[in-house]
Protein backbone atom coordinates (compact mmCIF):
# COMPACT_ATOMS: atom_id res chain seq x y z
CA UNK A 1 0.00 0.00 0.00
CA UNK A 2 3.31 2.45 -0.57
CA UNK A 3 2.79 3.41 -3.88
CA UNK A 4 -1.40 4.89 -3.66
CA UNK A 5 -3.88 6.01 -1.31
CA UNK A 6 -5.56 3.77 1.62
CA UNK A 7 -9.05 2.90 0.37
CA UNK A 8 -11.53 5.25 2.03
CA UNK A 9 -12.53 2.59 4.39
CA UNK A 10 -9.39 1.57 5.70
CA UNK A 11 -7.77 4.94 7.20
CA UNK A 12 -6.82 5.97 10.12
CA UNK A 13 -9.27 7.72 12.97
CA UNK A 14 -8.53 11.09 14.55
CA UNK A 15 -9.31 12.34 18.24
CA UNK A 16 -10.90 15.88 19.20
CA UNK A 17 -8.16 16.16 21.63
CA UNK A 18 -7.52 19.96 23.57
CA UNK A 19 -11.42 20.24 23.25
CA UNK A 20 -12.27 16.84 24.27
CA UNK A 21 -9.79 17.20 27.34
CA UNK A 22 -10.78 20.35 28.51
CA UNK A 23 -14.36 20.61 27.87
CA UNK A 24 -14.58 16.98 29.32
CA UNK A 25 -12.47 18.38 32.41
CA UNK A 26 -14.80 20.86 33.30
CA UNK A 27 -17.83 19.52 32.63
CA UNK A 28 -16.66 16.51 35.18
CA UNK A 29 -16.38 20.04 37.57
CA UNK A 30 -20.19 21.55 36.49
CA UNK A 31 -22.45 18.90 35.62
CA UNK A 32 -24.16 22.42 33.94
CA UNK A 33 -21.42 22.17 31.52
CA UNK A 34 -22.47 21.42 28.07
CA UNK A 35 -20.99 17.42 27.02
CA UNK A 36 -18.03 18.03 24.33
CA UNK A 37 -20.00 17.45 21.31
CA UNK A 38 -22.59 20.43 21.79
CA UNK A 39 -19.55 22.58 21.53
CA UNK A 40 -18.94 24.10 18.31
CA UNK A 41 -15.41 24.28 18.58
CA UNK A 42 -13.41 22.98 15.73
CA UNK A 43 -11.19 20.49 17.70
CA UNK A 44 -13.69 19.02 18.72
CA UNK A 45 -15.58 18.17 15.32
CA UNK A 46 -12.31 17.43 13.71
CA UNK A 47 -11.33 14.53 12.00
CA UNK A 48 -7.82 16.34 10.86
CA UNK A 49 -5.19 14.84 12.07
CA UNK A 50 -5.64 11.32 11.05
CA UNK A 51 -7.52 11.54 7.92
CA UNK A 52 -3.91 10.75 6.43
CA UNK A 53 -4.36 9.64 2.61
CA UNK A 54 -8.01 10.51 2.40
CA UNK A 55 -10.90 10.95 4.25
CA UNK A 56 -11.51 9.08 7.22
CA UNK A 57 -14.27 6.83 7.59
CA UNK A 58 -13.91 6.78 11.15
CA UNK A 59 -12.42 10.29 12.80
CA UNK A 60 -13.80 12.22 15.47
CA UNK A 61 -16.66 10.57 17.81
CA UNK A 62 -18.49 14.00 17.23
CA UNK A 63 -21.03 14.96 14.88
CA UNK A 64 -21.45 18.47 13.60
CA UNK A 65 -24.46 20.37 15.25
CA UNK A 66 -27.69 20.67 13.20
CA UNK A 67 -27.40 23.20 10.67
CA UNK A 68 -23.44 23.64 11.26
CA UNK A 69 -20.59 23.40 8.45
CA UNK A 70 -17.43 22.29 9.31
CA UNK A 71 -14.56 21.78 6.15
CA UNK A 72 -11.54 19.99 6.91
CA UNK A 73 -8.80 20.24 4.07
CA UNK A 74 -4.93 19.50 4.23
CA UNK A 75 -1.90 18.03 1.98
CA UNK A 76 0.40 14.96 2.10
CA UNK A 77 3.36 14.07 0.98
CA UNK A 78 4.89 10.36 0.47
CA UNK A 79 8.16 9.35 0.33
CA UNK A 80 8.81 5.34 -0.61
CA UNK A 81 12.48 4.37 -0.71
CA UNK A 82 13.75 1.01 -2.21
CA UNK A 83 17.37 -0.54 -2.66
CA UNK A 84 17.40 1.15 -6.24
CA UNK A 85 15.68 4.36 -5.84
CA UNK A 86 12.26 6.28 -4.29
CA UNK A 87 8.99 7.43 -5.34
CA UNK A 88 6.80 10.61 -3.88
CA UNK A 89 3.26 10.37 -3.71
CA UNK A 90 1.83 14.19 -3.41
CA UNK A 91 -1.75 13.99 -2.66
CA UNK A 92 -4.17 17.26 -1.81
CA UNK A 93 -5.78 18.70 -1.50
CA UNK A 94 -7.27 16.64 0.74
CA UNK A 95 -10.87 18.03 1.52
CA UNK A 96 -14.00 16.71 4.29
CA UNK A 97 -16.86 19.01 4.24
CA UNK A 98 -19.49 18.02 6.92
CA UNK A 99 -23.07 19.67 7.77
CA UNK A 100 -25.30 18.87 10.29
CA UNK A 101 -28.77 17.83 9.46
CA UNK A 102 -30.40 16.66 12.23
CA UNK A 103 -30.20 16.91 15.98
CA UNK A 104 -27.53 13.95 15.87
CA UNK A 105 -26.77 13.11 11.98
CA UNK A 106 -24.24 14.86 9.93
CA UNK A 107 -23.54 14.04 6.06
CA UNK A 108 -20.32 14.16 4.68
CA UNK A 109 -19.01 14.64 0.74
CA UNK A 110 -15.08 14.20 0.24
CA UNK A 111 -14.62 15.20 -3.50
CA UNK A 112 -11.97 13.24 -5.45
CA UNK A 113 -8.06 14.80 -4.16
CA UNK A 114 -5.41 15.18 -6.48
CA UNK A 115 -2.46 12.50 -6.62
CA UNK A 116 0.87 12.79 -8.32
CA UNK A 117 3.77 10.43 -7.96
CA UNK A 118 6.59 11.34 -9.46
CA UNK A 119 10.30 8.32 -9.55
CA UNK A 120 13.81 8.63 -8.83
CA UNK A 121 15.79 5.45 -10.40
CA UNK A 122 14.56 1.80 -10.53
CA UNK A 123 11.12 1.14 -8.14
CA UNK A 124 8.92 -0.78 -8.67
CA UNK A 125 6.22 1.83 -9.29
CA UNK A 126 5.69 4.26 -12.17
CA UNK A 127 5.40 8.02 -12.51
CA UNK A 128 1.59 8.71 -12.80
CA UNK A 129 -1.45 11.44 -11.95
CA UNK A 130 -5.09 10.73 -11.26
CA UNK A 131 -7.51 11.62 -8.32
CA UNK A 132 -9.56 9.13 -5.78
CA UNK A 133 -12.15 8.16 -5.63
CA UNK A 134 -15.47 10.88 -4.60
CA UNK A 135 -16.65 9.65 -0.94
CA UNK A 136 -20.04 10.16 0.47
CA UNK A 137 -20.57 9.91 4.65
CA UNK A 138 -22.60 9.73 7.36
CA UNK A 139 -22.65 9.87 10.98
CA UNK A 140 -24.73 9.44 14.16
CA UNK A 141 -24.20 10.50 17.74
CA UNK A 142 -24.69 7.76 19.99
CA UNK A 143 -23.07 9.19 23.23
CA UNK A 144 -22.16 12.29 24.30
CA UNK A 145 -20.93 12.77 28.44
CA UNK A 146 -18.14 14.92 29.85
CA UNK A 147 -16.03 11.29 29.97
CA UNK A 148 -17.18 10.04 26.93
CA UNK A 149 -18.62 10.59 22.85
CA UNK A 150 -19.60 7.46 20.71
CA UNK A 151 -21.11 7.43 17.21
CA UNK A 152 -21.42 5.15 14.47
CA UNK A 153 -20.86 5.96 10.63
CA UNK A 154 -21.18 4.98 6.95
CA UNK A 155 -19.49 5.67 3.83
CA UNK A 156 -19.86 4.77 0.10
CA UNK A 157 -17.19 5.53 -2.54
CA UNK A 158 -17.96 4.92 -5.97
CA UNK A 159 -15.63 4.88 -8.20
CA UNK A 160 -15.08 8.52 -9.72
CA UNK A 161 -11.98 8.69 -9.18
CA UNK A 162 -8.80 8.52 -12.72
CA UNK A 163 -5.81 6.63 -13.05
CA UNK A 164 -4.71 3.86 -10.74
CA UNK A 165 -5.83 5.70 -8.24
CA UNK A 166 -9.90 5.00 -7.97
CA UNK A 167 -10.90 1.87 -6.72
CA UNK A 168 -12.11 0.87 -10.33
CA UNK A 169 -15.12 -0.24 -8.22
CA UNK A 170 -17.72 0.42 -5.45
CA UNK A 171 -16.64 0.34 -1.66
CA UNK A 172 -18.40 0.57 1.15
CA UNK A 173 -17.38 0.85 5.37
CA UNK A 174 -19.30 0.79 8.98
CA UNK A 175 -17.48 2.52 11.55
CA UNK A 176 -17.65 3.06 15.26
CA UNK A 177 -15.74 5.46 17.33
CA UNK A 178 -15.36 6.47 20.94
CA UNK A 179 -13.34 8.73 23.06
CA UNK A 180 -12.66 8.81 26.76
CA UNK A 181 -11.49 11.29 28.62
CA UNK A 182 -8.38 9.66 31.15
CA UNK A 183 -7.42 12.83 33.28
CA UNK A 184 -7.82 16.39 32.43
CA UNK A 185 -4.90 16.52 30.12
CA UNK A 186 -4.50 12.60 28.65
CA UNK A 187 -7.47 11.17 26.18
CA UNK A 188 -8.03 8.08 24.38
CA UNK A 189 -9.91 7.39 21.35
CA UNK A 190 -10.48 3.92 19.21
CA UNK A 191 -12.14 3.51 15.47
CA UNK A 192 -12.89 0.20 14.25
CA UNK A 193 -13.61 0.48 10.85
CA UNK A 194 -15.41 -3.02 8.89
CA UNK A 195 -15.73 -2.33 4.74
CA UNK A 196 -14.23 -3.36 1.47
CA UNK A 197 -11.26 -2.37 -0.67
CA UNK A 198 -10.34 -3.30 -4.34
CA UNK A 199 -6.82 -4.77 -5.13
CA UNK A 200 -5.12 -7.17 -7.44
CA UNK A 201 -5.38 -10.94 -7.42
CA UNK A 202 -3.09 -14.06 -8.33
CA UNK A 203 -3.62 -13.35 -11.73
CA UNK A 204 -3.65 -9.21 -12.21
CA UNK A 205 -7.22 -8.98 -11.97
CA UNK A 206 -8.36 -6.26 -9.29
CA UNK A 207 -11.23 -8.12 -7.09
CA UNK A 208 -13.11 -6.68 -4.17
CA UNK A 209 -12.17 -7.64 -0.22
CA UNK A 210 -13.26 -7.39 3.26
CA UNK A 211 -10.50 -4.91 5.23
CA UNK A 212 -10.63 -4.79 9.27
CA UNK A 213 -9.14 -1.13 10.14
CA UNK A 214 -8.94 -0.29 13.88
CA UNK A 215 -7.05 2.80 15.13
CA UNK A 216 -5.89 4.03 18.74
CA UNK A 217 -5.04 7.36 19.34
CA UNK A 218 -3.61 8.94 22.62
CA UNK A 219 -3.74 12.46 22.93
CA UNK A 220 -2.10 14.27 25.14
CA UNK A 221 -2.92 18.58 26.03
CA UNK A 222 0.19 20.22 26.30
CA UNK A 223 -1.44 23.70 27.33
CA UNK A 224 -4.88 25.06 27.09
CA UNK A 225 -4.82 25.10 22.61
CA UNK A 226 -2.06 22.76 21.66
CA UNK A 227 -1.77 18.67 21.46
CA UNK A 228 0.29 15.92 20.94
CA UNK A 229 -1.71 12.78 19.23
CA UNK A 230 -0.17 9.23 18.91
CA UNK A 231 -1.77 6.92 16.91
CA UNK A 232 -1.09 3.40 15.78
CA UNK A 233 -3.57 2.52 12.48
CA UNK A 234 -3.78 -1.23 11.46
CA UNK A 235 -5.37 -3.03 8.84
CA UNK A 236 -6.67 -6.92 8.22
CA UNK A 237 -4.72 -6.64 4.93
CA UNK A 238 -3.63 -4.69 2.42
CA UNK A 239 -4.27 -6.73 -0.52
CA UNK A 240 -5.71 -9.44 -1.62
CA UNK A 241 -2.98 -11.78 -1.25
CA UNK A 242 -0.78 -9.15 1.05
CA UNK A 243 -1.02 -9.50 5.08
CA UNK A 244 -1.64 -7.06 7.58
CA UNK A 245 -0.39 -3.83 7.60
CA UNK A 246 0.42 -0.95 10.75
CA UNK A 247 1.23 2.91 10.46
CA UNK A 248 2.47 5.11 13.26
CA UNK A 249 1.28 8.30 13.46
CA UNK A 250 2.16 11.30 15.38
CA UNK A 251 0.71 14.70 15.19
CA UNK A 252 0.87 18.30 16.78
CA UNK A 253 -2.87 19.75 16.80
CA UNK A 254 -3.44 23.97 17.58
CA UNK A 255 -6.24 25.49 18.18
CA UNK A 256 -7.02 29.34 16.96
CA UNK A 257 -9.81 30.39 18.70
CA UNK A 258 -13.23 28.43 18.48
CA UNK A 259 -13.86 28.00 14.48
CA UNK A 260 -10.21 27.02 13.18
CA UNK A 261 -7.71 24.49 13.95
CA UNK A 262 -4.35 23.50 12.36
CA UNK A 263 -2.15 20.68 12.68
CA UNK A 264 1.52 19.05 11.47
CA UNK A 265 1.75 15.13 11.23
CA UNK A 266 4.31 12.75 10.18
CA UNK A 267 3.53 8.91 9.66
CA UNK A 268 5.57 6.02 8.83
CA UNK A 269 4.67 2.70 7.41
CA UNK A 270 5.32 -0.20 10.19
CA UNK A 271 4.74 -2.82 7.76
CA UNK A 272 6.29 -1.79 4.50
CA UNK A 273 6.32 -3.97 1.86
CA UNK A 274 9.32 -3.57 -0.67
CA UNK A 275 11.08 -0.65 1.04
CA UNK A 276 10.53 2.15 4.09
CA UNK A 277 8.20 4.56 3.63
CA UNK A 278 7.34 7.79 5.40
CA UNK A 279 4.68 10.71 4.70
CA UNK A 280 4.17 14.33 6.31
CA UNK A 281 1.32 16.35 5.83
CA UNK A 282 -0.50 19.68 7.33
CA UNK A 283 -3.82 20.58 7.49
CA UNK A 284 -6.87 22.71 8.90
CA UNK A 285 -10.42 22.20 10.04
CA UNK A 286 -12.53 25.35 9.79
CA UNK A 287 -16.33 25.40 11.47
CA UNK A 288 -17.47 27.63 7.98
CA UNK A 289 -21.00 28.26 9.47
CA UNK A 290 -21.70 27.87 13.18
CA UNK A 291 -25.28 25.64 14.01
CA UNK A 292 -27.40 25.83 16.73
CA UNK A 293 -27.46 23.59 19.56
CA UNK A 294 -28.88 20.08 19.56
CA UNK A 295 -30.65 20.18 23.42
Amino acid sequence: MDSKPFPAGTLTTGVAAVAMLLLASSALADDASPPPCSMPIAVALADRPGTGRTTSAGGSPCVVLPDEIVVETGLRRQITTSPGGSSTLASGPLTFVRAGIAKRLELGVAPPANQSRAIAGNTPFDAARGTTDLVLAAKYLVLDTGVAQGSLGAAYAPPTGTGEFTAGAPTFSLSANLGLALSPRLSFAASQVFGTAVGPDASGANRTFFVYAPSFTLAYALDGATTLLVQDALVSRQGPLLPAGSRGFVALQRALGNRLALDLDYEVNLAPRGGSSKAVGFGLVWVAAPGRSRR
